[in-house]
């Protein structure tokens, strides 16, 4: 019942293509593409949308580099949200790209609405470069023009904040070895693939890779910063952003995925301990893993078989794109366990593709969809989707932070367990601020209020399973709300609503009430909001 209420909810949602606010541009698809390419990995980007896919090229991801084996077809962002109570989504799979090139003015109007070509443009930054300006005073093109007027970051150097003056000493914010810095938009054309207006939102994009030979986990992997700047005038509500990806561990044919959901991590390993035939665009014997990393959290995570019959099959507008960012199947139905995670009629509902742990045979993954394991799934050309939520006021950001991480072990389920090493060394970098610093605030805000500078936003314990203490510190007396949403982003408690007394407080949450799954609690008070994610288990 559920289930029916939420896909009817998101077809009253829908409105008309035709009424469109913002008003898309008449620009072409950017051209731009680089290589990020200093360390064990080339990694082809585009300012599409589409990351590796596109272009001049295919399957432009290489891990190792020397091997020319990819384990990556395509991959790319999508975006998705309510705009005054109507579905936007922006992004695509292979074709009918939705973003374009540079930034987008206060309001979502476009610099030159016919026109984002000055835009079209990927700057690349290296520490070599910045060493040999050093010594040789001879700059590379995209050193001496970097773009800190499109938000590209810099050290200051010369005392004069927010300029770029390279003589004067200021230099790039340099990430890992080598970055690519571009700027999109959804605005720039009518939305061909989802087939929804744009929802207004300006994506700046970071990608590095660091080039540590004895840090495998580093030199093996790149590195990605999306941040979403809103700039309509309305807020976007009920927000998630996912990346798609289209994993080709090799040979395609022979693939399973998983979720470990503790690390917030999607990966693809091989079915057996053989990719392919050895020969020919595969990796043989052993077989690598390879993970898609959501540092800053995932909180559904979706997959899709070539050649499957809905609702098991590719997602076609925005409406089923939606869905599965959501992590239901296309035709708004819930994913559960067992099986093929679609089994109509259960209530064993699941927002996370193959959770099990396939190295120990643990229910539920491809290599043991039922209790007891039984038969295994079929392999085969899988792509999946994993997605956090997002709310944006006018003017406030959201970032999405990625690794993709490539590790091989002595058998396809030790690449497993190697991969999640990997992940974990990865992870502590980034919790630590040694991998990416803080994500900066964006350029514009509509909320005078700051952000809470209180750390202390607490749930004990998480995961929770009956009750939980939630302690948060207001800074002043007044009015405090604290609540609990879902997934979906639905309020489903409220803690706290009302005048209270400056101090560290405590409120209690009966989990109890609350199905197993990913949560979001939010503090607001006079000082400014905190949130933070927790899980319910049983």
């Amino acid at each position: 019942m559920l289930r029916t209420l939420v896909a009817a909810a998101l077809v009253a949602h829908i409105g008309t293509v035709s009424a469109q606010t913002p008003t898309p541009g008449t620009c072409q698809l950017g051209v731009a593409e680089r290589d990020v390419y200093v360390s064990d990995v080339l990694a082809r980007v585009f300012n599409t949308g589409s990351l590796f896919f596109g272009g001049s090229s295919q399957a432009a991801y290489l891990v190792p580099a020397e091997l020319a084996t990819s384990p990556m077809f395509a991959a790319g962002i999508w975006v998705a949200g309510f705009v005054d109570d109507e579905l936007r989504v922006a992004g695509a799979r292979y074709s009918n790209f939705e973003f374009w090139p540079g930034p987008l003015n206060p309001g979502a109007t476009l610099p030159i609405p016919s026109d984002c070509s000055e835009y079209d443009r990927i700057w690349l930054v290296s520490a070599a470069d910045i060493a040999a300006y050093e010594s040789t005073g001879s700059a590379t093109p995209d050193l001496a023009s970097w773009p800190v007027v499109l938000g590209a970051e810099v050290v200051d150097g010369d005392g004069v904040p927010g300029n770029y003056n390279l003589p004067g000493g200021d230099r790039p914010r340099l990430y890992g070895s080598q970055m690519a810095f571009w700027v999109m938009n959804d605005v720039g054309n009518i939305h061909s693939n989802s087939l929804t207006a744009p929802l207004g939102i300006e994506v700046r994009v970071l990608a590095f890779a660091i080039d540590n030979p004895s840090q495998p986990a580093l030199d093996q992997g790149t590195f990605y910063r999306y941040t979403l700047v809103n700039r309509n005038t309305f807020p976007i509500e009920d927000g998630r952003v996912a990346l798609f990806a289209d994993p080709d561990l090799g040979d395609a044919s022979d693939d399973y995925i998983g979720t470990d959901v503790g690390r917030s991590m999607l990966y693809v390993y091989n079915a057996d301990n053989q990719d392919g035939n050895g020969t020919g665009g595969t990796y043989g014997t052993p077989p690598p893993a390879f993970g898609f990393d959501f540092l800053n959290g995932l909180q559904s995570a979706m997959y899709f078989r070539n050649g499957a019959t809905p609702p098991q099959s590719d997602p076609t507008g925005g409406l089923q794109m939606y869905q599965v960012m959501l992590g239901r199947w296309t035709d708004g139905s819930a994913m559960t366990e067992g099986g093929s995670g679609y089994n109509p009629g259960s209530s064993d509902v699941t927002a996370f593709a193959f959770p099990g742990d396939p190295a120990t045979n643990s229910y539920w993954s491809m290599r043991c969809p039922e209790q007891p394991c039984g038969s295994p799934l079929p392999p085969g050309d899988l792509r999946a989707v994993g997605a956090t939520t997002f709310h944006l006021e006018q003017g406030e950001a959201k970032t999405l932070d990625l690794a993709m991480l490539y590790a091989r072990g002595a058998s396809n389920l030790a690449s497993v367990t190697a991969l999640r090493t990997a992940s974990d060394l990865v992870q502590a970098r980034y919790d630590d601020g040694s991998l990416f610093p803080s994500p900066l605030n964006p350029p514009v805000t509509v909320d005078p209020r700051p952000p809470s500078s209180s750390p202390l936003l607490e749930v004990i314990p998480s995961p929770a399973s009956d009750r939980a203490l939630v302690r948060y510190e207001q800074e002043a007396s007044g009015d405090v709300r604290v609540a609990v949403y879902d997934v979906l982003g639905r309020k489903v408690a409220s803690l706290a609503d009302g005048p209270a007394p400056a101090g560290r407080r405590e409120v209690t949450l009966d989990a109890g009430t609350l199905a197993p799954g990913v949560y979001v609690i939010t503090v607001e008070t006079p000082a400014g909001r905190a949130a933070r994610t927790f899980s319910v288990v049983r």
